[in-house]
């Protein structure tokens, strides 16, 4: 009698289960191989909604839309039916350990109101509630369902938020001045390279995977018998590579500079102000997480003044920094 019980239920279920086109996800691009990822635990969460993956056209449309806010993860899913949003879900993760439990939180909710076997159960969030804590607020950006349905390129609920960082750093670095020879007073220097300490501070605002707008301010500090402070304040950019866990980068940025050194006699040799640039070579370590690790290499060049060239400072360091 049991398996008789069960055989009509599962007929019954056959039978109310809809075909559900699964859409390409959005906005997954944390990883090289997140999109698939994605996409696999959407298609693994329709299934368990008792509903049909399809690939091809079907009159219920799945959209998954995953948004990244430094190391949390919001996943969005609409139901589209007849060009219409019908149901969505949203849901958030602490972490990428915990995106698979949001994906699937968020498919119930979107899929809630869809006639299946499970029709009469409960909403999806009293089965997957969010990865954060319930006391903590949520800031929603309620985004209407026909905002792309004008414009095709006004791409709103599409854009990427800005991750920033702040970074701190400490290390090593190699400093010189120029040659100076006063012929009236018959006083010369020689070019000097110096051993000094170097303080990194920069702003990181990753506006893409792949780029970031960075401001950087390396102040390179010599004590001896003479002394040198040797800082640059460079806006500029970052290039990414590669958007993995260990991630390779390269910027230059230009700005201003200023120098004070012990090796002049007067005051106009040994204080500068001029325009500054640089370069910089390193890897992050953690690239996805909330704190980074960052090993790098700079190199700062600062003139003398704003006309003539020939006066020119400059500073080769090793930091490490972390960001955060």
């Amino acid at each position: 009698m049991k398996k008789i019980f069960s055989t009509i239920l599962s007929l019954a279920a056959i039978s109310f289960a809809a075909n559900v086109q699964v859409l390409a996800p959005e906005g997954a691009e944390f990883a090289p191989d997140a999109p698939n990822m994605v996409q696999s635990i959407v298609r693994a969460s329709v299934s368990q909604t008792g509903n049909t993956p399809v690939d091809g056209s079907a009159e219920i449309q799945l959209r998954t839309n995953v948004m990244t806010m430094g190391s949390t993860f919001v996943v969005v899913c609409e139901q589209v039916k007849d060009g219409s949003v019908v149901g969505s879900g949203k849901q958030k993760a602490g972490s990428v350990d915990d995106l698979d439990v949001a994906i699937e939180g968020a498919v119930k909710s979107a899929l809630a109101n869809v006639e299946d076997n499970n029709a009469s159960a409960a909403p999806a969030e009293d089965y997957y509630a969010s990865t954060t804590s319930r006391s903590e607020p949520e800031v929603v950006v309620l985004v209407p369902a026909d905002r792309n349905d004008g414009d095709p390129n006004d791409n709103f609920a599409h854009k990427r938020p800005t991750r920033n960082y702040v970074s701190y750093g400490l290390g090593a670095a190699i400093w010189h001045n120029y040659e100076f020879e006063d012929k009236k007073w018959g006083h010369s220097v020689e070019r000097s390279w110096e051993q000094a300490f170097v303080f990194h501070y920069a702003r990181i605002f990753e506006v893409i995977p792949q780029a970031a707008i960075t401001i950087v301010n390396n102040m390179n500090m010599s004590f001896g018998d003479e002394w040198e402070w040797h800082e640059t304040f460079l806006l500029g950019g970052r290039f990414f590579p590669s958007t993995g866990t260990i991630t390779p980068f390269l910027g230059a940025g230009i700005g201003l500079g200023i120098q004070i050194d012990d090796h002049y006699n007067d005051s106009d040799e040994s204080f500068a102000i001029g325009l500054a640039g640089g370069a910089e070579l390193g890897v992050i370590f953690f690239r996805n997480s909330a704190t980074q690790l960052e090993v790098g290499f700079a190199w700062d060049a600062l003139w003398d003044g704003f006309e003539s060239f020939d006066r020119r400072f400059g500073a080769g360091s090793f930091y490490i920094a972390i960001n955060y």
